[in-house]
């Protein structure tokens, strides 16, 4: 079979590109590995009738455009946002939940800690300001720092007036707070550290750094993108689960023209006469195209389905020191009942359980969790963020039932005698133990736990190392540095073959952002025209 162009992975944006290829004219097939679309993006059942988000609790920022582009809407896909966002455990024993209202916010923070009240709608407006420049950014390719074409260099002035834009202040503010540990802009902002503490948790979130490392304030904002004025650690919610958008591309992809193969693992890229000619599947098919376009991670793409000689080795030296590392352990419970939190005598309102729940007490308690992954182990306390789906989305469960999902940071790929059952229990027993300090009965209750750590999510997903962001963010695995520059605008180095996934800029938590750009080169491709 023979196409223009053949996409691999049925990811958010492997299904993005397709789309956009397919509307450019082009004659397009997504391969999938998988039976279901998605990628990391799924929602899928872990226990009988019970249903979770299986790798991320949030689908990420699909621009504007791509919603009205795709018209993710009419096919089923309408995110809300959760009312609120962060809830944790303070020393008088009782819970502080967030809403998204900045005023309300405020007013709740007062009882904590007057100034850090009086901080917040500021704090509130930089994160909006900051990270709406970043959405900004995202939506178009990544800044060429060798610039020669006219085209490229107004890229480059408009990227810079943009920053102007900011004004003196803006300026100041985005060039100061990339670069930081979350921990200091936080110190800068706040002194509550029970505040502190559940919003560190956002400049980590599935990067192998503590709140002390430089650049996580980097993540904080990322994660931050296309959320609103004062939804500080907001997520957003479908019926469905996160599942729910791909299964919105894929109807876009097919009303578009695309041809949709799942169960159909891409084995090698074929190269014919220095370029691209097709792909092998695994079960011995060949289907033929001039251009290839992978979602697959840039470590997967270049070492497992393509033979390296193609390729410089200083080019793949560069792609294999790309960081990985994921560093979470996902675990889904199924509970027989809503769990009932409390803490100093006081229980929690069921409101409080709607967003976010963030257990660490304290910036030094994450950042130890994270020196035992950075030696090789898995923490003893994890830093546990937890959702309860269900008290939005009932169908995820059976009636009265309930599920609980756990990001629980940190641990090592491959800690010291590797994933053993003895190992799984440990973990669980950590998280359980960190639930139970807030939530007393709730080993009562549970029927069932799923553990997934880095490696059971490189197996099943195909991130490697168990990577969700197929690749850390990080300063120097930004912008045009990801995944490395030689391919910093999704082109490679061989002719018709490019790459499409959260691997790219601008990266993971944008969902189609990267797909979308890879489809606009390849069309503006005057080879591929």
């Amino acid at each position: 079979m023979t196409y223009d162009a053949i996409v691999i992975g049925g990811g958010v944006n492997g299904l993005v590109a397709a789309s956009y290829l397919a509307k450019g004219g082009k004659r397009v097939v997504v391969c999938e590995r998988r039976e279901s679309l998605g990628g990391v993006s799924v929602t899928e059942e872990f226990h009988p009738g019970f249903r979770a988000n299986t790798a991320v609790d949030d689908a990420g920022w699909v621009p504007e455009r791509v919603m009205r582009d795709l018209a993710l809407a009419r096919h089923g896909y309408t995110p809300a946002f959760a009312a609120s966002g962060l809830t944790f455990p303070v020393d008088d024993g009782t819970a502080v939940s967030l809403p998204a209202n900045v005023g309300e916010a405020a007013s709740i923070l007062h009882r904590l800690s007057p100034a850090d009240a009086a901080r917040w709608p500021a704090f509130c407006a930089m994160v909006e300001r900051l990270s709406g420049f970043l959405a900004v950014l995202y939506e178009a390719p990544a800044p060429d720092v060798h610039a020669r074409s006219m085209s490229d260099i107004l890229t480059m002035m408009s990227l810079g007036r943009r920053v102007r834009g900011l004004g003196k202040r803006g300026m100041i503010d985005l060039l100061r707070t990339i670069p930081m540990p979350v921990s200091d802009l936080l110190d800068e902002w706040f002194e509550h550290p029970g505040l502190k503490a559940a919003l560190s948790l956002l400049g980590v979130l599935n990067v192998q750094h503590g709140p002390y490392s430089g650049g996580t304030s980097l993540v904080f904002l990322h994660r931050h993108v296309g959320l609103p004025e004062g939804h500080i650690g907001g997520r957003r919610m479908t019926p469905g689960g996160v599942g729910r958008l791909p299964l919105a591309l894929a109807a876009a992809a097919r009303a578009a023209g695309v041809d949709v193969l799942t169960r159909s693992e891409v084995a090698e890229i074929v190269v014919e006469r220095d370029r691209v000619a097709g792909v092998r599947l695994s079960r011995g098919d060949v289907l033929s195209a001039a251009t290839i376009v992978s979602s697959a991670d840039p470590r997967r793409t270049f070492g497992t389905m393509i033979d390296p000689g193609w390729f410089d080795p200083g080019m793949l030296n560069a792609i294999d020191n790309i960081r990985m590392r994921g560093p979470a352990t996902r675990l889904h419970l199924a509970l027989s009942e809503l769990p009932a939190f409390s803490s100093g005598g006081s229980q929690w309102p069921v409101e409080a359980l709607r967003g976010w729940i963030a257990l660490p007490r304290s910036v030094e308690e994450v950042e130890r969790a994270y020196d035992a992954a950075k030696h090789g182990g898995i923490a003893a306390q994890p830093a546990i963020l937890a959702t309860i789906p269900t008290l939005d989305d009932p169908s995820l469960a059976p009636t009265g039932a309930h599920v609980l999902s756990v990001q629980s940071q940190y641990t090592a790929y491959a800690p010291d005698g590797g994933w053993t059952e003895a190992v799984r229990a440990a973990m669980s027993n950590a998280v359980l133990d960190g639930l139970t300090r807030v939530a007393p009965r709730i080993r009562d209750i549970v029927q069932h736990v799923q553990v997934l750590a880095p490696p059971d999510l490189e197996a099943r997903f195909g991130v490697t190392e168990g990577s969700v962001l197929h690749g850390e963010l990080a300063l120097d695995q930004y912008l045009f540095m990801r995944p490395i520059p030689e391919c910093a605008r999704h082109a490679t180095p061989l002719e018709g073959l490019w790459l499409c996934g959260s691997g790219t800029h601008p990266g993971a938590g944008t969902a189609g952002a990267s797909g979308v750009l890879a489809a606009r080169a390849i069309l503006s491709n005057r080879r591929n025209a």
